[in-house]
């Protein structure tokens, strides 16, 4: 906690948070993230955590060309040593993330409100 979000990984989460919850975040809403969830910085993108659920952050400019697979992975061993299950939700329309949870073994739970939760357990 209290690591910075770059501009660039707060604007995609401002465009996602507008785009599939359907509201403005301001930068009070930043200033909370940065004090009360656990971010993960690597080159072009940010995970943000709060106990076993996550987020996954990417800038355009850098989706498809850095080596998501391997960050990722390694990532999720990591959480999931800790919490022995995580959990992702994601808007039902936000296919391409759906397509790479379930690639990562993660398996819907429920639907409710658009939201799919996903679920991965480790050990």
């Amino acid at each position: 906690m209290g690591v910075k979000l770059p501009d660039d990984v707060w604007q995609v989460i401002r465009d996602h948070l507008r785009t599939y919850k359907g509201f403005e975040a301001s930068d009070g809403l930043k200033g909370a993230l940065e004090q009360n969830a656990q971010i993960e910085l690597f080159d072009g993108g940010a995970f943000i955590a709060v106990g076993n659920e996550f987020d996954l952050f990417v800038v355009p400019e850098k989706r498809g060309r850095w080596r998501i697979r391997s960050v990722i992975g390694d990532y999720l061993d990591r959480m999931g040593r800790l919490h022995g299950k995580i959990v992702a939700r994601i808007d039902e329309r936000n296919t391409p993330s759906l397509r790479l949870a379930r690639h990562f073994g993660f398996y819907e739970i429920s639907r409710e409100n658009g939201v799919v939760r996903l679920e991965k357990n480790y050990g």
